[in-house]
C-alpha cells in the first residue's frame, strides 16, 4: 500500500511540473522566453491561439459591421515570423504572446464593409 501510494505521489508531481509553466501561462500569456524555448509543437499552438483568436475578433467585427481582418494573409509563417523579429531581442523576453497579437493586428489589412 505505502509502495503505490508514493508511486502515485511521485507520479502526480512529476506530472504536475511537466504541466505547470504550460497550463499556467497559456497561448495568450505565454512570453518571448517561452517562445524562444519552445519545441515546434509548442510554437505551432500559440501560432493556432492566434489564429483563433483572430478568428473571433472578426465575428465581433463583423456583428458590429466593421471590416474584418484579411485573414488570408494572417498565415503561421507571418506569425512565426512577426514574433521572431520581437523576440529575438532579449530586452522583449517578457513580452506576451497577447501583446504581440494585439500590436500585429493593430495596423493589419482589413477588408472592405460589404
Amino acid at each position: 500500500m505505502l509502495k503505490n501510494s508514493s508511486a502515485a505521489i511521485v507520479f502526480y508531481l512529476v506530472a504536475m511540473n511537466a504541466l505547470a509553466n504550460w497550463a499556467i501561462t497559456g497561448a495568450g500569456n505565454a512570453t518571448c522566453k517561452n517562445w524562444n524555448l519552445a519545441n515546434q509543437n509548442t510554437k505551432t499552438e500559440v501560432l493556432s491561439w492566434m489564429a483563433g483568436f483572430s478568428s473571433a475578433q472578426n465575428f465581433n467585427l463583423a456583428s458590429e459591421k466593421q471590416p474584418e481582418y484579411r485573414l488570408d494573409l494572417l498565415t503561421y509563417e507571418y506569425l512565426a515570423n512577426s514574433i521572431n523579429s520581437i523576440c529575438i531581442k532579449p530586452e522583449n523576453s517578457n513580452e506576451s504572446m497577447s501583446s504581440i497579437l494585439f500590436g500585429i493586428l493593430k495596423d493589419f489589412p482589413r477588408s472592405n464593409i460589404k
